[in-house]
C-alpha cells in the first residue's frame, strides 16, 4: 500500500513538474519561432540562449549547394526586447602548400533585434505582435538573412487535449535578403500530457517545413525537422534564465 502510493505521488509530482515548462521553440537562426519562420512568442527577461543548427543545403539559407551550420547566442533582456548574433559557416576553397581544398573556412555573420510591443492575453483575443529585422547593418550583399518582418501569435487551448500555436507574418526583404521574403507562418501543438513537447508545420516564405522541439532537464532544447520530406535538420541550444 504504501509503494503504491509513493508512486502516485512521485507520478503525480513528476507530471506537475512538467506541466510547468515553459517549451518555447527555437529558430534555426536563434531567435524565437518555430522551425524557420519567426513568431511573435518571446522568452523570460533575463534568459541566454546558446545553440548551434546543422542545416540542409534544401533550405537555402546559404549560396551555393552544401549543407551549413549555425552557432548563435541569444538574450532577452526585457520581456519586450530580444539580441542574437550568429555565424553561418560557408563552404569555400583556397590554395594551401600548392593544393587546392575546399571547406568551411569562412563565415557569415549576421544579427537579429526584435521588439514584441504587444503581449498576449490569455481567455481573450488579444495576439502577441512582434517586429523585427535581421542584419540592420548589412553590408550591401554580405548576408542572405537580410530582411524586416511582423508577426502575430496567438495559443489557443483545445479541450484538455493540448494547446494550438497559430503564426503568421509577413518579411520585407532588402539588400541581398532571399531566405525571408514575403507571407509565412504555420500551426504548432503542445499536448496536455507533456507542455515541454511541441509538434510543428510552418510555411516559411520558401517552403514548407515539418519539425518536432522537446525541452530536456529544463534547459536543453532539441529539435529535429525536415524540408518537405527531401532532407532532414536538427539543432541543439542550452538556455537559462536569471531571474532579475
Amino acid at each position: 500500500m504504501f509503494v503504491q502510493t509513493a508512486k502516485m505521488l512521485a507520478a503525480s509530482l513528476t507530471m506537475s513538474l512538467t506541466m510547468s515548462l515553459q517549451a518555447r521553440a527555437q529558430m534555426l537562426i536563434g531567435t524565437q519561432g518555430m522551425i524557420n519562420a519567426p513568431t511573435a512568442d518571446m522568452n523570460d527577461a533575463g534568459t541566454f540562449v546558446g545553440g548551434l543548427s546543422f542545416v540542409p543545403k534544401q533550405m537555402e539559407l546559404v549560396a551555393g549547394n552544401f549543407d551549413t551550420g549555425i552557432y548563435y547566442m541569444d538574450f532577452t533582456p526585457f520581456k519586450w526586447l530580444e539580441l542574437t548574433f550568429r555565424e553561418t559557416l560557408l563552404k569555400t576553397t583556397k590554395i594551401e602548400d600548392g593544393v587546392k581544398k575546399t571547406g568551411y573556412y569562412q563565415q557569415d555573420r549576421s544579427t537579429t533585434l526584435r521588439l514584441r510591443p504587444i503581449k498576449e492575453k490569455d481567455k481573450t483575443l488579444l495576439p502577441s505582435v512582434a517586429v523585427g529585422v535581421n542584419d540592420i547593418y548589412s553590408d550591401h550583399g554580405s548576408s542572405r538573412y537580410t530582411c524586416a518582418y511582423g508577426a502575430v501569435t496567438k495559443h489557443l487551448p483545445v479541450a484538455s487535449i493540448g494547446t494550438v500555436g497559430l503564426h503568421a507574418g509577413y518579411a520585407y526583404k532588402f539588400d541581398t535578403g532571399v531566405v525571408y521574403d514575403g507571407v509565412f507562418g504555420g500551426v504548432d501543438f503542445r499536448p496536455s500530457f507533456c507542455k515541454d513537447i511541441r509538434a510543428m508545420a510552418e510555411w516559411d516564405s520558401q517552403g514548407i517545413n515539418l519539425g518536432l522541439h522537446a525541452v530536456l532537464l529544463r534547459h536543453v532544447n532539441l529539435t529535429v525537422f525536415t524540408r518537405e520530406f527531401s532532407c532532414v535538420g536538427a539543432g541543439v541550444s542550452y538556455q537559462y534564465t536569471i531571474r532579475y
